[in-house]
């Protein structure tokens, strides 16, 4: 049973693995896609007011904005949660430190 349980977390932890891979390249290739379709218009015949390509190039840009201003701030998330799980972290082990038998001793020996 305890194996069952044991493989079970496996696959899901490597099926979450394998997903947010497949959603990292998939963000990448929209970037990609959306970069190169701005750079291969970039010098188009505009037909002036209204003109379709303007506006698929328009909407491109809004989105690598809109996109890197989230990458941003969920970079800068990450980062603090990373350093405040670091200091938990630090407080953890020292009061695991100061919590021994031995070391209690030596304070009661003082």
């Amino acid at each position: 049973m305890h194996r069952a349980f044991a493989r079970g977390t496996v696959d899901r932890q490597t099926a979450a693995r394998r997903l947010m891979l497949l959603v990292l390249i998939l963000l990448v290739a929209v970037f990609l896609m959306a970069q190169i379709t701005i750079i291969a218009n970039a010098r188009h015949e505009c037909i002036g007011d209204g003109c379709p390509i303007c506006k698929m190039i328009h909407g491109y840009e809004m989105l690598l904005k809109r996109m890197g201003s989230v990458v941003f701030a969920v970079s800068a998330m990450l980062v603090a949660l990373l350093i405040l799980l670091a200091g938990m972290n630090n407080r953890a082990l020292t009061r695991a430190e100061s919590s021994t038998l031995a070391y209690t001793k030596v304070r009661l020996n003082m």
